[in-house]
């Protein structure tokens, strides 16, 4: 795994209370795969992956190592910018985390929590969209590098666009 539960921290930060963290890790097990399949594609991510696993944790190949790494590229009159994989992951499962936790599932049924001491906030007024977009912001960078930029060296492409996510 790229993300643990310690990454969530700062501006990802989350509850992870003695029940929380359980959970979160479910939500990293569930969906870092998830978006890295649709990132680089079914065969890419099995060589990203396995690359990976060689490397500790860090990708090996030089491919790999420059995606997986935050990276700014002047291409054309354009400005490249991701910030890596890792916080490519961290916003889009913060996203995941915290849109199912406006509501639980309870032998009662679906409810909505009520703190005490809080109210909860629409999900509008949420920074859940932000953090998302963040991190798609650099899945549609390391997208638009693998498959329109370095094409060549990142043959198996075939990964799927992801939109920004909007509220008017």
């Amino acid at each position: 795994m790229i993300t643990s539960i310690g990454d969530f921290v700062g501006k990802y930060e989350l509850s992870t209370g003695m029940y929380d963290q359980a959970k979160l890790g479910d939500y990293i097990a569930k969906y870092e795969p998830l978006y890295l399949v649709n990132l680089f594609g079914a065969s890419l991510y099995v060589e990203f992956n396995n690359d990976l696993i060689l490397g500790g944790g860090t990708p090996t190949e030089n491919r790999f190592l420059y995606v997986f790494d935050p990276f700014n590229y002047d291409y054309n009159s354009e400005i490249l910018i991701s910030q890596g994989i890792r916080e490519m992951l961290l916003g889009c499962i913060y996203f995941e985390y915290l849109k199912d936790l406006s509501n639980q599932v309870t032998v009662a049924g679906n409810v909505k929590p009520i703190g005490e001491n809080s109210q909860n906030t629409s999900t509008l007024n949420t920074m859940m969209y932000g953090r998302y977009n963040d991190g798609i912001r650099s899945y549609r960078t390391i997208q638009y590098y693998m498959f329109g930029v370095k094409s060549e060296d990142y043959d198996g492409f075939n990964g799927r666009t992801k939109e920004f996510a909007y509220w008017l």
